[in-house]
């Protein structure tokens, strides 16, 4: 979930300006002549990561008021999962590289074992927490007859983090990893799609395959399996985001008063369609998900699920654009790099193409890291954008530990009690939501801070040298 920009990368004669390249086919050619489209900065996307990331963690603990019907949660969570998921793959494709000796091993410490340990762990937490209990059993035998009772396993009314028939814990005799507890399905499924990548690249007019897949794997019974149907409802914004850096044609951020005004209309068309879709139409969120079959989505309209699907590749692609064109790159917010007149544009993704040799040959003091120094900005805006920055290169701690922060203040507090005592359409639910979505950005801030890092890292990033060789280790 923490894709990590790349120093290096093929060299494809770029000279990050939007111009093209040696090599790119005519349709990539005229769409970066049109949209101004070009290589983008570590710093750029770690920002997105850092504003994506606040979204995800914004969207889980905000849906409990969901699912009690509250119009203007739904209307905020219509307007993210339109593309805050697929933005995040598209990212982790963007920055993906060959699988080499010591990528395969940093697969195994940074996805799989993590996977395997953080899966255990709140499983069997939030069993403890939420499935087992006198109160749960007698609720069941009678539900009348326990004051307060609560139904098995939901976290908050009308939801739960896993299902109580395969995800519980109840030795290991039933107990599976093959439905991975609630966020973990994105460790399971970005690991699927780093291993078929290699493959998908061989294959002739990959994409347009890809997309195939996604919108037929919905006739399918796979289900949320090793989280299978999403990976493969995914793998063409996968895909994309590996073809945008091979051909240095990423989104490209509003600059001109043209543009602006563009990402402006597209962003009210975004803000629009979620309010139609929440107060005309009573849309589910759910539809968003891509994780089931379309039978159990789309209900007596499955058979037109790959319409469905096919129009959610749009959807997602438009507003992807759209909150990519609003954030700024470094030179936008006047961040500066001391000794380097180069702005950071293309820094870091060009190393190899003859720009990068001329700028190494006549600068002698170069950037220290992927990023300007905080202190060497004169603004506060180039200060805040980098300290973005550098939390956004952090996101695989919130994304992973913001469930255990959800699971606590659903255990241990009265923050979610409103979700069984008041209704959706309740102004007091109305203002826990937006009193949530700060909670939300407190968290994200909390867990991105250095010391979380180092507190968690033997968890969320284990050593597994000792697996390997010394020989292997070296390659």
């Amino acid at each position: 979930m923490s894709p990590r920009a790349v120093s290096g990368g093929p060299k494809y004669g770029a000279s990050g300006d939007g111009s093209a390249d040696e090599g790119d086919p005519r349709w990539v050619v005229s769409l970066k002549s049109l949209t101004g489209a070009s290589s983008v900065s570590s710093e750029r996307l770690d920002v997105a990561k850092c504003v994506f990331i606040l979204l995800v963690c914004a969207g889980h603990l905000c849906e409990p008021f969901y699912k009690i019907q509250n119009k203007p949660t739904q209307a905020f969570m219509h307007v993210i999962y339109g593309f805050h998921v697929p933005a995040f793959v598209l990212i982790s494709g963007y920055v993906s590289g060959d699988l080499n000796a010591k990528r395969r091993r940093a697969l195994i410490g940074g996805i799989v074992a993590p996977f395997l340990i953080l899966h255990v762990l709140f499983s069997v937490s939030y069993t403890k927490m939420f499935c087992e209990g006198e109160k749960f059993d007698a609720f069941e035998a009678d539900p009348g007859s326990v004051a307060d009772g609560r139904p098995r396993c939901e976290l908050v009314n009308h939801w739960a983090l896993l299902d109580k028939d395969h995800g519980a814990w109840d030795g290991w005799d039933r107990w599976t990893f093959a439905y991975p507890f609630a966020q973990l399905w994105y460790l399971v499924s970005l690991f699927t799609k780093r291993i078929w990548r290699p493959f998908a690249l061989e294959m002739r007019w990959t994409l347009l395959l890809h997309v195939v897949l996604g919108l037929a794997i919905g006739y399918t019974t796979i289900g949320r399996f090793l989280s299978l149907h999403r990976s493969t409802v995914h793998m063409p914004y996968f895909l994309c985001g590996y073809l945008m850096k091979k051909h240095k044609c990423f989104f490209p951020e509003a600059k001109t008063v043209f543009a602006k005004t563009l990402t402006v209309g597209g962003l009210v068309v975004v803000l629009g369609a979620a309010l139609v879709a929440t107060y005309k139409y009573n849309l589910r969120v759910e539809y968003w998900f891509q994780s089931d079959p379309h039978d159990a989505v789309y209900g007596e309209y499955w058979a037109y699920g790959c319409l469905f699907q096919l129009a959610l590749y749009a959807w997602t692609f438009f507003s992807m654009a759209v909150a990519f064109a609003l954030i700024p790159g470094p030179r936008a917010v006047g961040v500066i790099y001391p000794g380097e007149e180069d702005d950071g544009e293309t820094a870091g993704l060009l190393l190899g193409s003859s720009l990068s040799a001329n700028v190494v040959k006549n600068k002698t003091t170069r950037r220290v890291g992927r990023y300007g120094r905080e202190r060497d900005q004169t603004s506060f805006k180039a200060r805040v954008y980098l300290r973005l920055a550098k939390w956004g290169s952090r996101t695989l701690y919130p994304f992973v530990l913001h469930i255990a922060v959800f699971m606590l203040l659903a255990k241990y507090t009265d923050w979610y009690e409103i979700t069984w005592h008041k209704a959706g359409g309740n102004w007091e639910v109305t203002a826990r939501f937006l009193l949530t979505l700060l909670i939300s950005v407190a968290t994200v801030v909390l867990l991105s801070l250095k010391p979380t890092v180092g507190a968690f890292r033997w968890l969320l990033e284990p050593s597994v040298g000792a697996l390997y060789s010394p020989e292997m280790q070296k390659c």
